[in-house]
């Protein structure tokens, strides 16, 4: 007989809740199953394939643990209402979110530019925001949001020191960031994204939207209790890379899932080996990572 992969966990508090996004396989699911191994409560696996979703779940129930299956396409609003609607009538409290579902295209990608921002500024930004506003009513008091960012979520990489100002500023609210992003786009309809010193790279202008949103929630919720930060899991090898990268998932796994239990910090960017950097600082791949950009 096959497994409910939707059951409850009956010995735990059913109002504890852990959501993770895009967690059929990589970074997503090693966070799923370490949030299985140490979170008392109940935890959400969701990925847009059910198929996918459901096969990492029974994966994970091999293990001895035990997820709880959702289909969750962050980017289609009415299933994140649906999602958002099953939370509230099971009556369930949202204690951990992770954000984790994103996307990118690599150099040779065979996609336009126009179509590459579109996409990536939908998924890793704008659908994000979309399903966190609609979780944070159901959000308590000591509840952990984090962010997966990426080293190229630091300011640095944004080449304008102007956008870099307007990123970065405290007064910056949220429909101010999706006006910032929106013109980011309009800029590369119009074949002008790098005189207006948006700089080549979609990605880079989606996980940097993604760390001002994070600040600007830490503004808002910190006097609530709610702790947010957003965190560069390091160079994952995944299906994204290509099977590209330096650390194994399981690995990557490790600061985020600190993030959502115990975290040290709040409101910060926390890079791949736990330690917060300054936003606007110099960029750490150089001073941590020892790279040369």
């Amino acid at each position: 007989m096959a497994p409910n992969l939707d059951q409850d966990k009956t010995t735990m508090s059913e109002s504890k809740v852990a959501i993770v996004t895009g967690a059929n396989k990589g970074l997503g699911y090693a966070i799923t199953q370490k949030l299985c191994e140490k979170y008392k409560g109940k935890v959400y696996l969701t990925s847009r394939d059910e198929v996918k979703g459901r096969n990492a779940c029974e994966q994970l129930m091999k293990l001895g643990l035990n997820p709880t299956f959702y289909q969750l396409d962050i980017t289609n609003n009415e299933s994140v209402k649906k999602f958002v609607t099953h939370i509230h009538d099971n009556n369930e409290e949202v204690e951990i979110l992770i954000n984790n579902a994103g996307v990118l295209f690599l150099k040779d990608a065979p996609e336009s530019k126009l179509v590459q921002a579109q996409q990536t500024i939908s998924v890793n930004f704008t659908s994000l925001v979309f399903l966190t506003e609609a979780i944070l009513p159901f959000m308590k008091s000591g509840g952990k949001i984090v962010n997966i960012s990426s080293s190229s979520g630091h300011l640095s990489r944004i080449p304008s020191e102007d956008l870099r100002k307007k990123f970065s500023s405290k007064k910056l609210t949220l429909d101010e960031l999706k006006c910032l992003v929106s013109s980011y786009v309009e800029d590369v309809t119009a074949d002008r994204e790098i005189r207006k010193g948006w700089g080549a790279s979609p990605y880079v202008v989606s996980k940097v939207a993604v760390n001002a949103y994070t600040f600007i929630l830490h503004r808002k919720l910190a006097s609530q209790g709610i702790t947010v930060n957003c965190v560069h899991p390091g160079y994952v090898q995944s299906d994204m890379t290509h099977g590209a990268g330096n650390i194994a998932p399981l690995l990557a796994a490790n600061v985020p899932v600190q993030l959502a239990l115990a975290p040290r910090e709040i409101g910060q960017f926390i890079w791949h080996n736990g330690s917060a950097v300054p936003w606007g600082g110099k960029d750490p791949r150089v001073y941590i990572d020892g790279r040369h950009v």
